[in-house]
């Protein structure tokens, strides 16, 4: 039985639920916009199936979160992916001083059209 990875959304807005309940809307919004959106974002560009998923993942993060919850997280929005969410300002950081976390110019330039393309989708007037 072949893996539906484009189907993966599913499970990912039930795990945010919970981040919600357990750690706020801030952390829930880090993992589910700014890690999974994100990457299926990212998928969708290459993928058909992804790309054909993607208006049903949307419209699923707008139910579980009020417009105002995505505008504030999405004009605040610092970085995104895993370190997004998971680590501080500070912890980032002293991991990029280290050289844990290789940056480059192009890379934060492909971030922040994927954040406008987000923000497009997820706060247009198509409910």
């Amino acid at each position: 039985m072949a893996t539906d990875f484009h189907l993966i959304w599913k499970d990912q807005c039930e795990a945010a639920r919970g981040i919600r309940e357990q750690y706020g809307v801030e952390q829930a919004l880090g993992y589910l916009v700014g890690e999974k959106l994100v990457d299926f974002v990212r998928a969708a560009a290459t993928r058909p199936e992804f790309a054909a998923e993607l208006p049903r993942f949307v419209a699923e993060i707008r139910d579980i979160f009020e417009p105002y919850e995505l505008l504030v997280y999405l004009d605040s929005v610092r970085r995104i992916g895993a370190l997004g969410h998971t680590c501080s300002d500070e912890g980032f950081k002293v991991l990029r001083e280290h050289g844990a976390i290789m940056e480059s110019p192009v890379q934060g330039a492909e971030d922040i059209l994927i954040v406008d393309q987000i923000r497009e989708m997820l706060t247009s007037q198509q409910r």
